[in-house]
This record gives structure tokens, sequence and C-alpha cells, in this order.
């Protein structure tokens, strides 16, 4: 379960998401610039949850259960993102993290939307790394 597939995984879908959160928060929005604590502490929390919720999409990819009941590794890949996305969304929302000042029902669909795109990148690279990176032990060849 643990080979390089997953921790390429792992880190490429972390480092993706934090990327796009970055892009998003910090250029499209300048959302961090509104910031009340330090810049550099929530940015390397942030860092940190990315990697974290980047481990459990991988776990999540490489699921049994999942694997059974849904074939194709994408397929697999987008209902991770998407319950990733709206489980850290309903989590933000609830406890009241916001860079918005003022919610309005533009700012959650916004702020919604932009998380399904985030998460979705994230699980993508996830299946992305485990279907194309080969290597020669994964394979078993079967002669009889």
């Amino acid at each position: 379960m643990f080979n390089g597939r997953f921790y390429f995984g792992w880190l490429l879908s972390a480092v993706l998401m934090y990327l796009a959160f970055y892009v998003f928060h910090g250029v499209i929005t300048n959302d961090i610039l509104k910031l009340s604590i330090p810049k550099t502490l929530f940015l390397s929390v942030a860092a940190v949850v990315y990697l974290i919720v980047a481990f459990g999409m991988s776990l999540l990819f490489k699921s049994t259960s999942l694997k059974k009941n849904i074939k194709n590794p994408y397929k697999r890949s987008s209902l991770i993102g998407i319950l990733t996305a709206l489980f850290m969304y309903g989590v933000a929302f609830t406890v009241g993290i916001s860079f918005s000042f003022k919610v309005t029902m533009l700012n959650l669909l916004v702020d919604v939307s932009w998380q399904l795109i985030e998460q979705s990148i994230g699980a993508f690279f996830v299946a992305f790394a485990n279907t194309f990176m080969y290597r020669e032990e994964d394979q078993h060849v079967n002669f009889m």
C-alpha cells in the first residue's frame, strides 16, 4: 500500500492543492492580506493541513472497499475530491473560518465551488500518480 506511487501522489496532491489555495486566496482575491493573525503562521498551518488532507485522500484512494465498488480510478478520485471538499468546507463554515467579513449567498457559492475545484485537483493527481507511475515490482506476470 505505501509504495512510491502512494508517496508521490500524496505529496504531489498536497503541493498542488496548496498552490491552488494560494493562487486563489493570495493572488486572485487577496484574502490573505485581510488576515488578523500572522501570515507566516497561517500559511504554515495551511501547509500542514494540506499535507494531512492529501494523506487522507491518498488513503481513501487505496481503500479496498472503495476500489471494489468503483473500479475506474478517476471516478473514484472524483468522489474522493467532492467528499473531501464538502467536508472541509463544512468544517470551515461551522467553525467560522472565512476570509469574508460579510457572508452572502454569492460568497458561500464561490467558496464551496472553489473548494470543490481545489480538492478535485488534488484527488485527480492522486489517481494520476497511482495509474501512470510504472514500477517493475508492481507488475505481476503469470505465465501459467
